[in-house]
């Protein structure tokens, strides 16, 4: 008797808790409730019901209406049940919210487009939470033909926020896998957004292989990826990178921690950019360890006319390759590369001697008409060697350029290894770079001094804010998180009073840029403020209790934080505030 209402509380316990049983590969006859509507999502509550939705957008009979997760699910818990993914057959249109609850255990082996969802379009996916998750190409061996992300397998005009995947990706495709994203589409003049998206999985064995996205197509459109990370180990074959493997794309905000690997090329954001590519304020940690077969660099392995600013690495690189070995602190090859450092090592493996090898502190090399203006390199550029590699293979910035290859304003630690100069390919000469200087530390672990002086100064950090370009400000590394050399964070926002919704409250943050105080303006009921610095560590969580709250700012360190309201649970709003 006791036993059996020991039992009993316990299983009461358990419902209380919001404890689930485990998926039984059935389907459920109906949500929970809802009607599909914005203001009355259907309400999935099970496993059963989560395969309800799986059903009828695979039928033709659903997927095109509002969504949303009431309770944590497990796929499988032990068990290997084979999830058939929404939008397998037919293509998912909706709004799927996962009210940050989780989806434990989806395991796939053999789908042709593999994911949470196989196919979405003109949809939004938001605040869900996979973990331990298992996407595999091996029923289907060698077939070639697999497309697979954790969260969606191929996402047209759709936006993916507040979302985080765990798990593990391993397809042996020459088509393209992502953490949350195998392939990504954008029609032209559409706007899609994946942000505030974290990836956790280790993604393998593809074409183009990316911890957020492994193939981006856009269109004369923009995809915006915006304060995203990466932590899973990405291992490809042709394009590697924290964020993408390949295509075209505006990067901002977002950090990679996660060691790259490529056959081909990689990058610690991406592994190729298009024509039309940005990335910036963008950083590759010491855990982002990179190693790269042709192309490799700290931000972005071949950066084809990509724009890179604000931009740092501080993680080793390496290239491994026979014949040509390219490798620079923010890009493999090419690109335009503004305000951005790099204080990560360099190096190259070969067993035999190679035809080329170009390594720089910033760049192997850039293109015709490209730029690299307002940068240092304060990592060491490990030579082989062998004697017979010709010193024009390395360089403090770049080893060589073209004629109309507009480069300046160059700092780098000193190295009497590698020349102070760089080769001029088309007039077969050595030239200095202009209004660029070695420096070394200072009196202060944080303070450094130029050989020559810029702009008037041998300080490095007023030199660097006097070359900014009006791009950003330079400060000083006082918390330690990079090595005590200077750091760029964004200028020129304005006061931020957005609405972006008609049921949202009014949320202003003011002043902007302010000195000692943060004041939040909002009338919203139950919320919280949260502000990050530049680095994602939560130095602030404060409820909002009045219509002005105001935050203490005094002794934080000048430059530039992220704040986000929650309020019931829910993100409403998020923006940047700048202390001077």
């Amino acid at each position: 008797m006791k036993r059996n209402l020991l039992l009993a509380m316990m299983l009461t316990f358990a419902m209380l808790c919001g404890a689930q049983t485990p998926w039984d590969g059935t389907v459920a006859d109906a949500f929970d409730g809802g009607d599909g509507t914005p203001e009355n999502p259907y309400q999935i509550a099970t496993a059963e019901q989560l395969a309800l939705l799986a059903q009828q957008t695979n039928t033709g009979m659903g997927g095109d209406a509002y969504y949303i997760l009431t309770s944590d699910i497990i796929l499988n818990d032990g068990d290997s049940l084979l999830w058939t993914p929404i939008g397998n057959l037919g293509i998912f249109t909706g709004v799927f919210d996962g009210n940050d609850h989780i989806i434990r255990g989806l395991y796939e082996d053999g789908q042709k487009v593999s994911g949470l969802f196989a196919s979405t379009e003109n949809a939004t996916i938001r605040n869900v939470i996979l973990e331990n998750a298992t996407v595999l190409e091996y029923e289907q061996a060698f077939v070639y033909i697999a497309i697979g992300g954790i969260l969606v397998g191929k996402a047209k005009n759709t936006h993916i926020l507040d979302c985080s995947v765990e798990g593990w990706i391993e397809i042996f495709s020459a088509k393209p896998s992502g953490g949350l994203v195998g392939q990504c589409e954008v029609d032209v003049n559409d706007t899609v957004f994946i942000k505030n998206c974290v990836n956790y999985a280790s993604v393998t064995w593809n074409d183009c292989t990316g911890g957020v996205v492994g193939k981006t197509i856009v269109n004369n459109g923009n995809l915006v990826i915006d304060n995203c990370v990466n932590n899973g180990y990405i291992n490809g074959w042709t394009f590697s990178g924290g964020m993408v493997g390949d295509g075209d794309f505006i990067i901002k905000n977002s950090h990679n921690y996660g060691e790259i690997v490529s056959e081909g090329t990689a990058g610690g954001m991406a592994g190729q950019g298009g024509l039309n590519c940005l990335i910036t304020y963008c950083f590759n940690h010491e855990s982002g360890v990179i190693t790269g077969g042709m192309n490799t660099g700290g931000i972005i392995g071949t950066a084809i006319k990509t724009v890179m600013s604000c931009c740092g690495n501080a993680a080793l690189i390496t290239g491994v390759n026979d014949d040509e070995i390219m490798v620079g602190g923010i890009s493999g090859a090419d690109g335009t590369i503004y305000n951005c450092f790099n204080r990560g090592d360099l190096t190259a493996v070969f067993t035999e001697d190679p035809l080329l090898i170009q390594m720089g502190g910033i760049s192997s090399t850039p293109l015709h008409d490209e730029q690299i203006r307002n940068v240092y390199n304060a990592g060491a550029i490990i030579k082989p060697s062998n004697p017979d590699i010709p010193n024009s293979w390395y360089g403090h910035i770049v080893p060589a350029i073209f004629s109309d290859t507009l480069i300046s304003n160059c700092y780098w630690i000193g190295n009497e290894s590698i020349t102070p100069y760089i080769y001029n390919l088309e007039v077969n000469n050595w030239i200095h770079i202009p209004n660029s200087s070695v420096f070394n530390q200072g009196p202060t672990a944080t303070s450094w001094v130029l050989d020559n002086a810029q702009y008037g100064t041998v300080d490095l950090l007023e030199a660097l804010n006097a070359g900014a370009m009006n791009q950003c400000v330079w400060v000083e590394d006082v918390d330690g998180v990079n090595g005590g050399l200077p750091i760029p964070i964004f200028t020129g926002y304005v006061e931020i009073e957005e609405q972006h919704d008609e049921n949202v409250a009014l949320v202003t943050v003011f002043p902007n840029p302010g000195r000692n105080n943060l004041n939040i303006k909002t009338d919203l009921q139950s919320a919280k403020v949260m502000v990050f610095d530049l680095f994602g560590r939560v130095i602030c969580n404060q409820e909002i209790t009045k219509d002005i709250t105001s935050i203490d700012a005094e002794n934080w360190p000048s430059g530039i934080y992220f704040w986000k309201v929650v309020s019931n649970n829910r993100e409403v709003e998020t923006g940047k505030w700048m202390k001077l």
